[in-house]
């Protein structure tokens, strides 16, 4: 079913570095983007010396013109995203809470499958930051979150970008697999290659039954007509996830929020949130959901 992805901007260019990527995945799997501009009171006052005494006639006028501001910059994007034969609409949301509203609407809004973002950017005098805004929209969002590491500023690439190999790390855990379902249809629509990667603290502790599962789960895949490649390395979780996407050239992680290591409790969301922060890839982190995975559990 065609998805639509929602794609939350805050005015700058930085928060805008998302575009390409959520572009490319809206044309390889025919999903429609809707940007969505929230507009905070703190964004509307742009002062630090916002009273209650102000005239609420002149409070009106300025929020009338915030309001228009961003009516005109998502214009503009839609306009230059539908050039590129995408569906793309806009709304501007008046909201107290940022992160709550993005949540808010990626629940009630028909057919949203995915909310697209950077870790972080600038609007005003606010600013959105890993740990933030998009940590909240993390904990709390209903679909797959694709989040793009800040470029620093720099004006985001023209054009799309190409997902030619997606890496999943996986633990041996039914939470850890969740991130399999976005990782194969994404590969399915753009016949991208899935490097399954598995990581084991010495390479004589659980390295044999690590590649044991990664082959079948690769075996899986290519009975779907997928191109698959299965790793097992030593160290560090976050880090050898990182390394290994980095020598196979990975264009995305796609991975669970947390998960177990064979019977060993290693990551609940810290290994994922470090992949962010320390990764300049895309990653799509999957929010993992426990009664997913005891379902699954039980019909294996």
């Amino acid at each position: 079913m065609t998805r639509q992805i929602l794609v939350p901007l805050d005015g700058s260019v930085t928060a805008e570095a998302v575009l390409p990527y959520a572009a490319s995945l809206a044309h390889a799997t025919g999903a429609s983007l809707l940007l969505l501009r929230i507009v905070t009171p703190g964004e509307i006052s742009q002062s630090l010396f916002w009273k209650t005494t102000i005239p609420s006639e002149l409070r009106r006028e300025w929020t009338e013109e915030v309001l228009a501001r961003a009516n005109i910059y998502l214009s503009s994007i839609a306009e230059r995203l539908r050039s590129m034969n995408l569906r793309a609409s806009f709304d501007i949301q008046p909201a107290e809470d940022a992160a709550a509203a993005i949540v808010a609407r990626a629940e009630h809004e028909p057919g949203v499958g995915l909310i697209a973002m950077t870790t972080h950017g600038y609007g005003g005098a606010l600013r959105w930051a890993f740990g933030s805004v998009a940590a909240k929209v993390l904990h709390a969002a209903p679909t797959p979150l694709l989040v793009v590491r800040s470029n620093g500023g720099a004006r985001p690439p023209a054009t799309e970008v190409a997902y030619r190999t997606i890496c999943v790390p996986l633990d041996g855990s039914p939470i850890a697999e969740q991130a399999l379902g976005e990782a194969r249809l994404i590969a399915a629509c753009t016949g991208a290659a899935l490097v399954l990667v598995s990581v084991v603290p010495h390479a004589d502790d659980g390295a044999a039954e690590a590649r044991a599962y990664l082959e079948r789960k690769a075996k899986d895949l290519r009975a779907h007509r997928i191109d698959v490649r299965a790793r097992v390395v030593e160290g560090s979780p976050a880090d050898q996830i990182i390394r290994t996407a980095e020598s196979e050239d990975v264009d995305l992680i796609v991975m669970a929020t947390h998960g177990r290591t064979g019977l060993q409790h290693l990551w609940l969301g810290s290994v994922a949130t470090k992949v962010v922060h320390d990764s300049a890839l895309p990653v799509l982190l999957v929010r993992a959901r426990e009664d997913a995975a005891v379902n699954g559990k039980q019909g294996s």
